[in-house]
């Protein structure tokens, strides 16, 4: 499944909509679609870098990260916080969607993720070493 490519910059989505559906399984589940009314970018600066050229190595291009806030177009109105990433390739032009597999809930399962992993501050550091089980 391919995505669409978003040739230079990568702007804001805001506005923009989204398309979810199911896995094969079930059927004849619905194609659910909403707006992005909200967004923030891990580093925002990426989003208007030139392509890259190849470096040496194992070289995966640029990934940008986000959060997203998603209004689903049914009634009641339901909110989703999307987290995933666009992606450009090294000497590619354009940015893709890659979180196909994206983390997307309702914010108390997000709330709930984001407040136990900041929790770990632990492993906020270059060399992370897990404190002794006492103080965990």
């Amino acid at each position: 499944m391919g995505f669409a490519k978003i040739h230079g910059h990568l702007t804001t989505r805001i506005g923009e909509e989204v398309h979810f559906s199911a896995p094969k399984y079930p059927a004849n589940a619905k194609l659910e679609v909403g707006t992005i009314i909200d967004e923030v970018w891990a580093d925002q600066s990426l989003n208007c870098s030139p392509p890259q050229a190849l470096k040496e190595g194992n070289d995966w291009g640029d990934y940008s990260f986000f959060a997203q806030l998603i209004r689903w177009k049914k009634e009641p109105v339901e909110f989703s916080i999307r987290l995933g990433y666009y992606r450009s390739r090294p000497t590619e032009d354009f940015w893709e969607f890659a979180g196909q597999m994206t983390i997307c809930a309702d914010w108390h399962h997000i709330k709930t993720l984001l407040d136990s992993t900041l929790a770990k501050s632990w492993w906020f550091a270059d060399n992370p070493q897990k404190p002794n089980a006492a103080s965990t």
